[in-house]
């Protein structure tokens, strides 16, 4: 589910990330899991996170202020 089914309606994106997150994505790569590249891990793990925050309603939810 990393990937939408028609790959037409897919967006592209671009990330800054921390070094020790980058090279997470390129271990897990080199493993073989959820992707040949960090590219394809760093997609699934967004999408797999993004559907769910979904399901859950997390926009729904109240962020409180910030204590000043």
């Amino acid at each position: 589910m990393a990937r939408p089914e028609n790959r037409s309606d897919a967006r592209s994106l671009s990330l800054t990330l921390p070094t020790e997150t980058f090279n997470y994505l390129v271990l897990l790569a080199t493993l073989g899991k959820l992707g040949r590249t960090e590219n394809e891990v760093a997609t699934h793990i967004l999408v797999r996170e993004a559907y769910a925050m979904l399901e859950r309603g997390f926009q729904e939810e109240k962020i409180p202020p910030a204590e000043t």
